[in-house]
Protein backbone atom coordinates (compact mmCIF):
# COMPACT_ATOMS: atom_id res chain seq x y z
CA UNK A 1 0.00 0.00 0.00
CA UNK A 2 2.93 2.27 0.73
CA UNK A 3 4.56 1.39 -2.18
CA UNK A 4 1.24 2.41 -4.11
CA UNK A 5 0.59 5.55 -2.57
CA UNK A 6 4.33 6.40 -3.48
CA UNK A 7 3.46 6.08 -7.08
CA UNK A 8 0.44 7.66 -7.10
CA UNK A 9 2.53 11.21 -5.24
CA UNK A 10 5.14 10.24 -7.78
CA UNK A 11 2.58 10.63 -10.59
CA UNK A 12 1.11 13.37 -9.34
CA UNK A 13 4.65 15.45 -8.59
CA UNK A 14 5.42 14.40 -12.81
CA UNK A 15 2.05 15.88 -13.73
CA UNK A 16 2.49 18.91 -11.91
CA UNK A 17 5.88 19.25 -13.82
CA UNK A 18 4.54 19.01 -16.71
CA UNK A 19 1.77 20.79 -16.58
CA UNK A 20 4.08 23.78 -15.31
CA UNK A 21 7.06 23.06 -17.76
CA UNK A 22 3.50 23.63 -21.01
CA UNK A 23 2.70 26.99 -19.03
CA UNK A 24 6.03 28.28 -19.38
CA UNK A 25 6.35 27.68 -22.92
CA UNK A 26 2.99 29.19 -23.35
CA UNK A 27 3.77 31.91 -21.72
CA UNK A 28 6.88 32.75 -23.72
CA UNK A 29 5.19 32.30 -27.14
CA UNK A 30 2.29 34.50 -26.19
CA UNK A 31 5.57 37.47 -24.90
CA UNK A 32 7.09 36.27 -28.49
CA UNK A 33 3.87 37.04 -30.54
CA UNK A 34 2.90 39.77 -28.85
CA UNK A 35 6.13 42.03 -29.59
CA UNK A 36 5.84 40.65 -33.00
CA UNK A 37 2.39 41.78 -32.98
CA UNK A 38 3.16 45.35 -32.00
CA UNK A 39 6.39 45.63 -34.00
CA UNK A 40 4.46 44.50 -37.33
CA UNK A 41 1.61 46.88 -37.01
CA UNK A 42 3.64 49.92 -35.64
CA UNK A 43 5.36 49.52 -38.91
CA UNK A 44 2.73 48.08 -41.26
CA UNK A 45 0.50 50.73 -40.70
CA UNK A 46 0.88 53.77 -43.29
CA UNK A 47 0.87 57.58 -41.89
CA UNK A 48 -2.61 58.86 -41.64
CA UNK A 49 -4.04 55.23 -42.51
CA UNK A 50 -5.66 52.14 -40.81
CA UNK A 51 -4.85 48.49 -42.08
CA UNK A 52 -8.19 45.98 -42.47
CA UNK A 53 -9.66 44.47 -39.58
CA UNK A 54 -8.07 41.93 -38.06
CA UNK A 55 -8.12 38.49 -36.19
CA UNK A 56 -5.41 37.63 -33.79
CA UNK A 57 -7.42 34.67 -32.51
CA UNK A 58 -4.41 32.72 -32.94
CA UNK A 59 -2.59 34.28 -30.39
CA UNK A 60 -4.99 34.02 -27.63
CA UNK A 61 -7.09 37.37 -28.53
CA UNK A 62 -10.95 36.91 -28.69
CA UNK A 63 -12.28 36.40 -31.29
CA UNK A 64 -15.39 38.60 -30.73
CA UNK A 65 -12.95 41.77 -31.20
CA UNK A 66 -12.19 43.01 -34.17
CA UNK A 67 -9.65 46.27 -34.13
CA UNK A 68 -8.83 48.53 -36.64
CA UNK A 69 -5.80 49.80 -36.22
CA UNK A 70 -4.06 53.01 -37.64
CA UNK A 71 -1.48 55.80 -37.36
CA UNK A 72 -1.16 58.89 -37.12
CA UNK A 73 1.27 60.98 -37.55
CA UNK A 74 0.45 65.31 -37.99
CA UNK A 75 2.29 68.55 -37.34
CA UNK A 76 0.91 70.94 -34.73
CA UNK A 77 -1.21 73.25 -37.39
CA UNK A 78 -2.53 69.91 -39.09
CA UNK A 79 -5.90 67.56 -38.53
CA UNK A 80 -7.34 64.37 -39.35
CA UNK A 81 -11.07 63.79 -40.20
CA UNK A 82 -11.64 59.79 -39.32
CA UNK A 83 -15.28 58.77 -40.94
CA UNK A 84 -17.08 55.37 -40.79
CA UNK A 85 -20.50 54.47 -40.77
CA UNK A 86 -21.27 52.99 -36.75
CA UNK A 87 -20.87 49.76 -36.92
CA UNK A 88 -24.02 47.83 -34.60
CA UNK A 89 -23.20 45.84 -31.80
CA UNK A 90 -22.33 45.80 -28.02
CA UNK A 91 -19.33 48.19 -28.48
CA UNK A 92 -17.08 50.53 -30.38
CA UNK A 93 -14.84 53.14 -29.74
CA UNK A 94 -12.13 55.31 -31.36
CA UNK A 95 -8.64 55.65 -28.82
CA UNK A 96 -5.85 57.32 -29.75
CA UNK A 97 -2.18 56.07 -28.21
CA UNK A 98 1.64 57.71 -28.49
CA UNK A 99 4.36 56.87 -30.57
CA UNK A 100 5.06 54.12 -27.66
CA UNK A 101 1.18 52.33 -28.41
CA UNK A 102 0.92 53.64 -24.62
CA UNK A 103 -2.68 55.03 -24.45
CA UNK A 104 -3.18 59.05 -24.10
CA UNK A 105 -4.49 59.42 -20.57
CA UNK A 106 -8.50 59.76 -21.45
CA UNK A 107 -8.45 61.18 -18.09
CA UNK A 108 -6.63 64.39 -18.46
CA UNK A 109 -7.50 64.21 -22.43
CA UNK A 110 -10.20 63.37 -24.78
CA UNK A 111 -8.44 60.75 -26.51
CA UNK A 112 -11.31 58.29 -26.83
CA UNK A 113 -14.81 58.00 -28.04
CA UNK A 114 -16.95 55.48 -27.23
CA UNK A 115 -20.48 54.89 -29.04
CA UNK A 116 -22.11 56.59 -26.09
CA UNK A 117 -20.06 59.51 -26.36
CA UNK A 118 -19.36 60.41 -29.66
CA UNK A 119 -22.22 61.89 -32.11
CA UNK A 120 -23.84 60.69 -34.55
CA UNK A 121 -23.91 63.08 -37.74
CA UNK A 122 -27.58 64.09 -39.53
CA UNK A 123 -26.39 61.89 -42.44
CA UNK A 124 -26.08 59.03 -39.98
CA UNK A 125 -22.21 59.42 -39.97
CA UNK A 126 -19.71 59.56 -37.23
CA UNK A 127 -16.78 61.94 -38.11
CA UNK A 128 -13.84 62.42 -35.43
CA UNK A 129 -11.14 65.00 -35.56
CA UNK A 130 -7.57 64.18 -34.51
CA UNK A 131 -5.76 66.78 -33.48
CA UNK A 132 -3.71 68.39 -31.22
CA UNK A 133 -5.26 72.08 -30.91
CA UNK A 134 -9.03 71.97 -29.94
CA UNK A 135 -10.92 72.16 -33.31
CA UNK A 136 -14.16 73.39 -31.24
CA UNK A 137 -15.85 70.03 -32.45
CA UNK A 138 -17.71 67.55 -30.34
CA UNK A 139 -16.20 64.84 -31.74
CA UNK A 140 -12.39 65.72 -31.18
CA UNK A 141 -9.47 63.34 -30.13
CA UNK A 142 -7.02 65.32 -28.08
CA UNK A 143 -3.27 64.11 -29.39
CA UNK A 144 -1.84 65.73 -26.54
CA UNK A 145 1.03 67.32 -28.00
CA UNK A 146 2.79 63.89 -29.32
CA UNK A 147 3.55 64.43 -33.15
CA UNK A 148 2.36 60.50 -33.90
CA UNK A 149 0.79 57.69 -32.70
CA UNK A 150 -1.68 54.72 -32.97
CA UNK A 151 -4.99 54.79 -33.44
CA UNK A 152 -7.62 52.03 -33.19
CA UNK A 153 -10.94 51.52 -33.55
CA UNK A 154 -12.65 48.85 -31.54
CA UNK A 155 -15.33 46.52 -32.52
CA UNK A 156 -16.96 43.83 -29.83
CA UNK A 157 -19.25 41.77 -30.74
CA UNK A 158 -20.59 44.49 -33.59
CA UNK A 159 -21.92 43.49 -37.09
CA UNK A 160 -19.04 45.06 -38.58
CA UNK A 161 -15.64 46.46 -38.71
CA UNK A 162 -15.34 49.26 -40.70
CA UNK A 163 -11.97 51.11 -41.89
CA UNK A 164 -12.68 54.60 -41.46
CA UNK A 165 -12.00 57.05 -44.59
CA UNK A 166 -9.16 59.33 -43.26
CA UNK A 167 -8.40 63.38 -44.46
CA UNK A 168 -5.66 64.99 -44.01
CA UNK A 169 -7.00 68.68 -43.46
CA UNK A 170 -5.47 71.63 -41.46
CA UNK A 171 -6.61 72.95 -38.76
CA UNK A 172 -8.35 76.20 -39.67
CA UNK A 173 -9.87 74.06 -42.07
CA UNK A 174 -11.45 71.41 -40.06
CA UNK A 175 -15.39 73.45 -40.07
CA UNK A 176 -14.85 73.91 -43.89
CA UNK A 177 -14.12 70.12 -44.09
CA UNK A 178 -17.30 68.82 -41.99
CA UNK A 179 -21.10 68.80 -42.84
CA UNK A 180 -22.82 72.32 -41.53
CA UNK A 181 -24.48 70.59 -38.64
CA UNK A 182 -22.23 69.34 -37.04
CA UNK A 183 -22.21 69.32 -33.47
CA UNK A 184 -20.19 71.89 -31.86
CA UNK A 185 -18.50 73.06 -28.58
CA UNK A 186 -17.40 76.18 -26.79
CA UNK A 187 -14.82 76.15 -24.63
CA UNK A 188 -16.42 76.12 -21.05
CA UNK A 189 -18.93 72.90 -22.83
CA UNK A 190 -15.27 71.33 -23.42
CA UNK A 191 -13.99 71.95 -19.77
CA UNK A 192 -17.03 70.42 -18.60
CA UNK A 193 -16.68 67.36 -20.70
CA UNK A 194 -13.14 67.40 -19.57
CA UNK A 195 -14.11 67.85 -15.65
CA UNK A 196 -17.07 65.13 -16.39
CA UNK A 197 -14.16 62.19 -17.87
CA UNK A 198 -11.32 63.20 -14.45
CA UNK A 199 -14.44 62.43 -12.98
CA UNK A 200 -15.67 59.11 -14.20
CA UNK A 201 -11.68 57.91 -13.88
CA UNK A 202 -11.30 58.91 -10.34
CA UNK A 203 -14.19 57.39 -9.57
CA UNK A 204 -13.39 53.46 -11.61
CA UNK A 205 -9.78 53.42 -10.00
CA UNK A 206 -9.71 55.12 -7.31
CA UNK A 207 -9.59 52.73 -3.92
Amino acid sequence: ERLGNAANNNSVAVDRVTRLSRQLVALGDFVHDNLQFFLQFGAAAPANGFLPPIDRTAMGAAAENRPVIGRWELGPDEALILEIEPPAGVYWSFSLGNPWWETIHYGRHQSSLNAHQAVVDSDGLVRVVVCERDPGVANWLDTAGYSNGAMILRCVRTETAPTPTVQLVSVDHVAAALPTDTKRLTPAERAAVLDRRRRAVHERFAR
